[in-house]
């Protein structure tokens, strides 16, 4: 049985208001010796005397009982980085089953909900056999549509759709991933142009110069996303494929984006690598592996989330919503062994691995990540 921390609240409700167990008795009908029994957990007020309890000290029965089913933005953080952590340093199977006691105490808190979908996702890779990947990519999609099913939020819904076609692709069901995201081929509505337009007929200029960052922000890093899948589909269509590594690093060059975390900077020097030993080029290759190990070399650890001279005002935004999204990251050791594999453990570079300057250039990342 979960233990109620009624008693407590109780308590310190009382002496808040400044009045005694005997005054709290008599206005509720009851005896000094009953209250003074529910301070001390030796037993519980009757469920009727609930309402009338909130009523008295004005809180909520939910309150009342030390149950809270909502969590604040802060509160999601520092759960989702200590559980991050704790990923790294404890057993799966104990992180899961914390993980799992956490999901169905905050049942009805969904922002938090997103959170741990995130969280699940990015650390399957532990899971020790393919089934148990499975069954927590079968949680989240069931998460994800408690959210859509009951959360009045569009925002919320918004994500849960995403998040349940991530974990759809990951079980490999292509078919409802189209289905579930089918609806994004739609035209450019304009809204966000409204909104920065909003902010300017109220006067709020900084505002809408803050919101008009943070709108180019995405935009920028969902084209190169875009370009960075657009890479791989052309991998085998050289003159093409050329050309939208160059606009990728275009894009990279003119908003300083290699001073920004995000793996879609990194992504598509990986891709391109791929695609140059593909054509056999192993020159272009080490080139663009090299572009990776530079910018990987720049980060400074501990991680934090930040703009750039170009982005100045995206901090707080990025600080806020750097627990929840799609390119969530993980723990900053998974963050390093992440950034190590991706060259030293990709299997398409294997015939790189008695190569000098591959060498070099993995002694130089190893390097950097043991600091």
């Amino acid at each position: 049985m979960k233990k109620l921390n009624i008693g407590e609240c109780i308590a310190y409700k009382r002496k808040e208001k400044g009045i005694t167990q005997e005054q709290l008795a008599d206005y509720i009908g009851v005896s000094k010796a009953s209250v003074s029994k529910w301070e001390s957990a030796l037993s519980y007020p009757d469920i009727l005397l609930l309402p009338e309890l909130a009523t008295y000290f004005n809180i909520s029965v939910d309150e009342l009982l030390g149950y809270s089913p909502q969590l604040t933005k802060e509160d999601i953080k520092k759960t989702y980085k200590e559980l991050s952590n704790e990923f790294a340093i404890k057993p799966f199977d104990e992180v899961i089953n914390k993980c799992e006691k956490l999901i169905k105490k905050y049942y009805s808190c969904f922002p938090f909900l997103l959170s741990m979908i995130q969280l699940l996702i990015n650390y399957s890779i532990l899971a020790k056999t393919e089934d148990i990947k499975k069954e927590i990519f079968q949680k989240c999609i069931l998460l994800s549509k408690r959210i859509k099913e009951e959360s009045d939020n569009i925002s919320e819904i918004k994500s849960s759709n995403t998040m349940e076609a991530l974990a759809q692709m990951l079980l490999g069901n292509s078919e409802e991933v189209i289905r579930l995201l089918d609806n994004k081929l739609i035209p450019y509505s304009g809204e966000d142009v409204m909104l920065i337009n909003a902010y300017k007929m109220q006067g709020e200029i900084d505002k809408a110069n803050e919101v008009n960052q943070i709108l180019v922000f995405n935009n920028v890093i969902n084209m190169l996303r875009l370009l960075n899948n657009y890479l791989s589909i052309n991998i085998m269509e050289r003159v093409l494929f050329e050309k939208i590594y160059s606009q990728g690093i275009q894009i990279i060059e003119s908003f300083n984006l290699n001073e920004i975390l995000t793996n879609d900077v990194l992504g598509i020097h990986i891709v391109a690598a791929q695609g140059y030993l593909i054509h056999k080029d192993k020159e272009k290759a080490i080139c663009a592996l090299e572009q990776y190990v530079n910018i990987v070399c720049k980060i400074k650890f501990p991680l934090k989330f930040k703009g750039n001279e170009y982005f100045t005002k995206v901090d707080k935004w990025l600080e806020d919503n750097s627990y929840i999204g799609t390119s969530t990251p993980v723990d900053e050791t998974t963050i390093k062994k992440n950034f190590a594999s991706a060259i030293t453990e990709n299997p398409a570079f294997v015939s790189l691995r008695e190569d000098e300057k591959y060498k070099f250039l993995v002694k130089k990342l190893k390097r950097k990540l043991d600091e």
